[in-house]
Parts: structure tokens; C-alpha cells; sequence
């Protein structure tokens, strides 16, 4: 636990864990025990959903590929379902076998480093979401290519994020805000009674500096942008965003995407998807899930669904998708 501190009846707990630094703010200082049995849940995710961690279920899943069907536990198979399925909604490209190009193009770890077109093409015979097969009697997975690899990285946190949420709901917590990583999720409205105030990063400006404001009650918000984790070659910006059907970083006018709707999970994958498919294509998607957006171009010119445009304070020009 990084920090603990109580304020006008605030309980905020600050924590590590999903590779990321996360906050839950409880406006119930009766409630504690509940914000410790939060963190206790999301490190429990953590463990199991990792790719970093050699016992998890995905480290599993990939030290067996090609040879069996693995049981894992009900969550990670019923998240690993519910990403199969987005791979279908959004023609592929959100697929979560995309770990062996994560680790091939190695962004902001192996320092400016671009894989041949050879490698590529031979790592992208690997990406393909369609050859999971799932057994829902045993919760069992298996992944048929040899080299396979999840990466669950683009859709855990907000998993994580709505247990969170349904955690804090079961045991009576009408006011909090729960922030997994930039996966942010209000709970109800402020204690004022007023929307809660989420700031849109401006992606070429320091944290904390904002294109805009969105109001929101029981809403998730999620931000995922080319910003994040980038380098430079040769005058070429190489950002972690890749795209499954080229592997290669997604190549679009796009900084950032941020996706809002009820569901942190569906947020979360939406992000990744709408940043590779853009906005005009991204519109169908949208629609199915019932989702909104906010898209920020390479000029900061911010584009904002119908749905959100009266929830959007903009501090520069818009305009309407």
C-alpha cells in the first residue's frame, strides 16, 4: 500500500498492482473494510490474468500452446470468452493473441529497435484470436498454434475495474471513484450530488494538462493514446497500439481514443479497437455496444459522439461524429 488517508469522510487508497499505480476514493469513511476487500480482488486478477507472472493462467495458457487444453480458473476463461467475442464484433482488431508481437516489437524496451518485414510476417502466422478454442465444461482453453500467447493487457484493468465497482455496490457505497490505470469508472455522483468531473488528457501536453472535461455519473471512462509508449527511428514515430491485421503500430491521424459507457471491460477493448479502426469506422462498433467516444487527432482537433456532446466541455474546437 502506497498511501492512506482519510478526508470529510473520504476513504482514498492509493495501490500497485496490473503493472500500474490505481486509486479507489470512497466517500463513506465507515467503509473501509471495503476498500480493502477491493484490492484484495484486483490483485487477485492481477495474479491470475498476468502475462508477466510465470504462474498465472495465461502463463500457462502460453507455456502449453499447440500441445493441450489447459483448466483455468472461471475468470480468466469467461474474460478470455467475452474478448473472443469482441475479436468478432470488431473484425479482428481487438484480438488478444497478439502477445508475441508485443514481445517482438518490445516498445520501450528494446530501445528503437524495428523488426524486419520477415519477422513480422512470421510472428503475424501467430495473431489469430480464431484459433482459441474454449471448453466451457472444464474452463478450458486451448490454443492451437505452437508460440501462441494471450496478452489480456487491453481488457483485465477494466475487468478489474467493474469488480471494483461491483464490490463497492454490493456493500451499500453510493459515492467513489475508482481509477485502475487510467481506466476510470464513477460510482453514482459526487458528494455534492453534482456529475463527476473527468479531465481528457491533451496527449502531446504533461499529465494533468486537459483538451476537455466530461461529466459523468456510473459511467466508465477509458483513454488509451499513441502518447503512452513510443519511440523515434529515423524520423518515424513507433507507438505500442499495434494493429493485429499488419503488426505494425496502428498508422492513423490518431493520439488518443477515449471511450465512455456502464462496462469498464467493453471500454477498455473498445479503446484499443477504435484507435486501430479510426472514426468514421469506428462508428458501427460504437453503435453495437452503445458506447460513446471522444477521438483526438495528430492536430488536436477533438471529434465527440452525438450521445456525449452535452456531457463535453471542450477548452478547444470540436467537432460532431
Amino acid at each position: 500500500m502506497l498511501k492512506r488517508t482519510k478526508v470529510n469522510n473520504e476513504i482514498d487508497k492509493t495501490f500497485f498492482a496490473l503493472g500500474t499505480i490505481n486509486n479507489i476514493r470512497i466517500f463513506d469513511s465507515k467503509k473501509e473494510n471495503v476498500a480493502e476487500k477491493a484490492i484484495e480482488r484486483v490483485a487477485e486478477i492481477d495474479n491470475r490474468m498476468s502475462a508477466f507472472k510465470p504462474e498465472s493462467d495465461i502463463s500457462k495458457l502460453g507455456a502449453n500452446s499447440g500441445q493441450s487444453f489447459q483448466s483455468i480458473h472461471k475468470d480468466t476463461f469467461q474474460l478470455i470468452h467475452k474478448a473472443v467475442e469482441f475479436g468478432d464484433l470488431s473484425n479482428g482488431a481487438f484480438d488478444i493473441t497478439i502477445r508475441p508481437l508485443v514481445d517482438l516489437w518490445g516498445i520501450n524496451k528494446k530501445g528503437s529497435f524495428v523488426p524486419s518485414d520477415f519477422e513480422i510476417q512470421k510472428t503475424l502466422s501467430l495473431i489469430d484470436y480464431q484459433a482459441i478454442r474454449l471448453n466451457p465444461e472444464s474452463w478450458g482453453v486451448f490454443l492451437k498454434k505452437p508460440g501462441q500467447a494471450l496478452d489480456l493487457g487491453g481488457i483485465a484493468k477494466g475487468f478489474a475495474a467493474d469488480e471494483v465497482k461491483r464490490i463497492l455496490l454490493e456493500d451499500g457505497i453510493q459515492s467513489a471513484l475508482i481509477n485502475l490505470g487510467g481506466n476510470v469508472v464513477t460510482v453514482g455522483k459526487r458528494p455534492d450530488g453534482q456529475p463527476w468531473q473527468i479531465g481528457i488528457q491533451n496527449p502531446l501536453a504533461p499529465t494533468g494538462q486537459y483538451l476537455g472535461v466530461l461529466s459523468a455519473s456510473d459511467k466508465t471512462v477509458v483513454t488509451s493514446g499513441s502518447n503512452e509508449r513510443f519511440f523515434i527511428n529515423d524520423g518515424i514515430r513507433y507507438h505500442h497500439i499495434l494493429d493485429p491485421r499488419t503488426g505494425k503500430p496502428a498508422q492513423n491521424s490518431l493520439l488518443s481514443v477515449t471511450a465512455v459507457c456502464t462496462c469498464s471491460a467493453d471500454a477498455d477493448a473498445l479503446t484499443t479497437a477504435l484507435f486501430i479502426l479510426g472514426p468514421e469506422k469506428s462508428l458501427p462498433l460504437l453503435s453495437k455496444m452503445g458506447a460513446e467516444a471522444i477521438f483526438v487527432s495528430d492536430d488536436l482537433t477533438v471529434t465527440v459522439t452525438h450521445g456525449i456532446i452535452d456531457d463535453f466541455k471542450n477548452l478547444n474546437e470540436y467537432k460532431r461524429a
